[in-house]
């Protein structure tokens, strides 16, 4: 599972889509360690946030903002499935190593 877990990451990452690989890698990375990364334009930082801290609150507004600032549907797809991911890699990670410290 874990081998088949990290390929999907790498898959999100590389296949080819609307944004350039290294926007994806660098929201994965700050999805997944909360680390600031250069490279990614601010409204897609904050919204890599947003999705990976607390999906529940991106509105259509929010969406809307992300289409104003020039994004497109298939770019905002794009970094909405990599910061999900990101952030589910970081809670399982966390569940792990709590499990492991039983």
């Amino acid at each position: 599972m874990d081998e088949q877990w990290q390929r999907l990451g790498e898959h999100l990452e590389s296949a080819p889509g609307r944004l350039p690989s290294e926007v994806r890698r660098q929201i994965r990375r700050r999805a997944t360690d909360s680390a600031e990364v250069d490279g990614i334009p601010a409204e897609l930082a904050a919204f890599t946030d947003l999705v990976a801290q607390r999906s529940s609150r991106v509105t259509a507004a929010t969406v809307a903002a992300l289409t104003a600032a020039g994004h497109s549907d298939d770019e905002i797809f794009e970094a909405s499935a990599v910061a999900a991911y990101g952030a589910a890699d970081r809670r399982l990670r966390a569940a792990r190593r709590a499990w492991e410290g039983l």
